[in-house]
């Protein structure tokens, strides 16, 4: 829904009825921490990355988000290691070269 312009808040309020009903899957954090990062609460959004990186590792896209939330809080070097993370994962992805990108965009973009 966030990837193609739906409504924020309808987005925030599914996800976070994801999370009450699935807490421990890595997905709902992600998802829920994607919907605070769209709507601009980084800080939010961080520790929900950080548990889904956490419970999934090898997930390119949960390292790819946390290092663009990273990026909004002003902490280029973990910045930059989620996004060589997910680069790393899977280099041949859309998403390494989103990472790719967003790594040459630098702190704040």
């Amino acid at each position: 829904m966030l990837e193609h312009g739906g409504d924020l808040n309808v987005a925030l309020t599914l996800a976070q009825t994801a999370r009450r009903g699935l807490p421990t899957l890595p997905n709902s954090a992600d998802t829920l921490g994607w919907a605070y990062y769209h709507g601009g609460s980084f800080s939010v959004a961080a520790p929900l990355f950080e548990e889904a990186v956490k419970k999934e590792p090898t997930n390119p896209t949960y390292h790819y988000h946390l290092g663009l939330t990273y990026q909004k809080l002003n902490q280029s070097t973990r910045a930059r290691a989620e996004l060589q993370k997910a680069i790393t994962i899977a280099p041949k992805s859309s998403v390494a070269d989103q990472a790719r990108h967003a790594m040459t965009q630098g702190v704040g973009s």
